[in-house]
């Protein structure tokens, strides 16, 4: 047992806590340059490998989708070594030595030196933080961050006060690689000022140590404002996030990919939520460079104007910019390019008779097509009320069949019209339309469904869809002018393509933020208990790895039949041995709201959330602390009476 080896010798502690250090460092360069066991290769996720190049080169940072830190720390050994993945994964492998180091000051000092050793020991073999220091992950930098942050709180706490501030400055460093902790030293400065018995730290202290922390985040808030409109401290990423997390509930509760309502994430309209802001109109060139402009403009304001011309990110692509618009607004565009007989090539080749339709509207969920400019899902669900409970229709463009009424024949056409296009001779994907009291149900010959409730709130998300045909007609969408079709010779080396309304990435991010979180209060509006079940559920689940061959839940790779159900019953046995240890020491009156605060922390600030394992390794060294409580209580209540028990340093 790994107490037998402790004893409360100073020297014998430090040695014992130097060769954890250095294992953890061996074990890491081992994961790194012979075989590690995970499937991700130096490059790591999250494309941070790709964002740190592209800074490295002296480039803005391109997202707002993650938070700064991770990326700019591998962007400054790029820049010095170059493309090396290794170089950043060894000085990875190094900081990740700090761990025992770290781990053994702040136990000593909370707990007893005992304990802290076995701690260290713990840590240097059982921290799932080296396996991720082999890869480009943001979570084995912030774990030190967070891990030195504490132990500098901690000092301060017992009366070294200069150490308030650069506790702070870390916490809000680590804050920028794991954005869930960016409330953190709020929590902690609240819990010390509750829970310390004799408070040494005054309140300006911790005011100063909260200060500090926010004051890191206040470059990127300012940068994030700039560029967006918006008070973004961190990323835009907790918007999809917490959709994922509504999604993996009920019987989905292990993965959110099997849930149907996933199926709505595609918009039915190409929208904006950012009234007021300028909308970027970017498209790619096929050919050689001609003069280009764009014609636009709204239901609000009828006279035709040209766009203003825009900076480019490349020579085959062009851009404009319309002005910031109201909600809600309908906006009408085409694009022109000259031809060499001084004509002009238009895109859409109709040109003002058929232009993109573009909303400006925070409706996420609702019918965007006020004039009816589109035939879109929300055609799909008027035409099937019209058949099952016989709802009229104003619009008589609906009445495909040209027949004089809407029927079953309509909505075939439509279906035909929304997946083929206008003028294609598809199959009919139609098996049959089911008409109940209660809901109006379309079965199309792939297996799939789309049912329309007679409850109808006017959402997209009152519908129940399966994958297929049904999940495609949520979001597919085709112009009303175009209907019948109305070709015209068209220059393709000067016909534009993939023309795209705010699809840079300062008004693209913001806005899918915003509509994610709809979605995720949609679904919470509609399931909140098993929302709250699925959320107290992850808040335990979070401490365990779960494996499994599903391939739309878990990475499969090689190894993997072996290495989850090991990480599986490692993170089971730790996290009870933790619990335990908890148990123990809060029975034995030992000061633990230091070491258990991260602990509670992070559960509690991401369980509604999409949440695996991985989002726990920044606090895993608090939970092995726990362990060690456990295992020296165990080796004292196991030891010959006479010896003494390790006593905790004044």
């Amino acid at each position: 047992m790994i107490t037998a080896v402790v004893d409360d010798d100073t020297s014998r502690a430090r040695r014992l806590v130097g060769a954890s250090a250095a294992l953890t460092v061996l074990i890491g360069l081992v994961f790194i340059f012979i075989r590690a066991p995970h499937p991700f290769g130096w490059e790591g996720i999250d494309h941070y490998h790709d964002l740190a190049l592209q800074l490295a080169r002296g480039e803005a940072f391109p997202t707002t989708d993650v938070p700064w830190g991770y990326a700019y720390f591998l962007a400054i050994f790029y820049r010095a070594a170059g493309d090396r993945p290794w170089v950043p994964l060894v000085a990875q492998a190094l900081l990740n030595g700090l761990v025992p180091i770290l781990l053994y000051v702040l136990v000593r000092d909370e707990l007893d030196r005992r304990t802290a050793v076995v701690a260290a020991l713990l840590a240097s073999v059982l921290s799932f933080n080296t396996v991720y220091a082999s890869t480009q992950s943001s979570d084995s930098v912030c774990t030190v961050l967070f891990l030195a942050s504490m132990t500098a709180f901690a000092a301060a706490l017992r009366g070294r006060g200069a150490l308030f501030v650069p506790a702070g400055v870390l916490a809000g460093i680590a804050a920028q690689f794991r954005p869930n902790l960016i409330l953190f030293p709020v929590a902690a400065a609240a819990a010390a000022a509750l829970l310390q018995r004799h408070p040494r730290a005054r309140a300006s202290d911790l005011v100063a140590y909260v200060a500090a922390a926010g004051l890191i985040a206040v470059p990127w808030t300012v940068r994030n404002y700039r560029l967006t409109g918006e008070l973004i401290p961190t990323s835009t990423h907790g918007g999809v996030q917490l959709w994922y997390g509504t999604l993996q509930t009920g019987a989905t509760i292990d993965s959110r990919a099997h849930n149907p309502r996933s199926f709505f994430e595609a918009p039915a309209f190409d929208y904006t939520s950012l009234a007021g802001r300028p909308l970027v109109v970017t498209a790619s060139r096929p050919c050689e460079p001609s003069p280009a402009h764009a014609i636009f403009w709204t239901d609000r304001d009828p006279v035709p104007r040209r766009a203003a011309p825009a900076e480019a990110p490349d020579a085959s692509t062009i851009a404009f910019t319309m002005p910031g618009q109201p909600d809600p607004t309908a906006v009408y565009f085409y694009l022109s390019v000259a031809r060499p007989d001084g004509g002009h090539e238009l895109t859409p080749t109709r040109g003002a008779d058929d232009p993109f339709v573009f909303f400006v509207d925070d409706r996420h969920l609702e019918d965007l097509d006020r004039h009816r400019d589109l035939l879109d899902a929300f055609d799909v669900v008027r035409v099937l009320r019209a058949i099952g409970f016989h709802e009229p229709i104003d619009d008589a463009r609906l009445d495909l069949t040209r027949d004089g009424r809407i029927d079953e024949g309509d909505f075939r056409a439509i279906v035909s019209m929304l997946l083929d296009g206008p003028g294609a001779k598809g199959a009919d994907r139609v098996a049959a339309v089911d008409v109940a009291a209660d809901a109006v149900t379309a079965r199309f010959v792939d297996g799939s469904a789309l049912t329309v409730p007679r409850a109808w709130s006017h959402r997209i998300t009152d519908l129940s869809v399966t994958e297929g045909v049904a999940a495609r007609l949520v979001y597919e969408r085709r112009p009303m002018r175009a209907l019948t079709p109305q070709p015209r010779p068209s220059d393709g080396c000067r016909a534009l393509e993939r023309v795209r309304v705010n699809d840079v990435f300062y008004r693209r991010e913001p806005h899918w933020m915003r509509r994610y979180t709809a979605l995720a209060w949609d679904n919470i509006r509609r399931a909140p208990a098993a929302f709250a079940a699925a959320s107290l559920y992850r808040a335990v689940r979070l401490f365990v790895i779960e494996g499994t061959s599903d391939r739309s839940t878990n990475w499969q790779f090689a190894g993997s039949r072996v290495v989850y159900p090991l990480a599986t019953a490692a993170s089971v046995a730790y996290a009870l041995a933790g619990a335990a240890g908890l148990a123990v020491a809060v029975r034995r009156r030992r000061r633990v709201w230091l070491l258990l605060l991260p602990v509670v922390y992070v559960p509690a600030t991401i369980c509604f959330v999409l949440t695996n394992m991985r989002y726990t390794i920044t606090v895993q060294p608090f939970v092995l602390a726990f362990v060690a409580v456990a295992l020296t209580a165990r080796a004292r209540a196991g030891a010959p009476s006479g010896i003494p028990a390790a006593s905790r340093p004044s």
